[in-house]
């Protein structure tokens, strides 16, 4: 299997657990908010450039949302 076969796979699985969140009351700002403050902590992956691009890819994920 392919890495973006599995890339999709899970940018699938993570939509419908988001939006089953939001679906029980969970605000979509607050659940993108966590994920891009953990993006930018000592955690989150490597340098600032690496940081910024995942950040941009929450941005598209968010859009993605109901």
């Amino acid at each position: 299997m392919s890495n973006n076969a599995q890339v999709d796979a899970i940018e699938h699985l993570l939509i419908a657990v988001l939006n089953s969140s939001i679906s029980n009351g969970v605000p979509k700002e607050d659940l993108l908010e966590r994920a891009n403050s953990s993006l930018f902590d000592s955690d989150g992956p490597g340098g600032p450039e690496q940081k910024t691009e995942a950040a941009e890819y929450l941005k598209y994920i968010g859009s993605r949302l109901r």
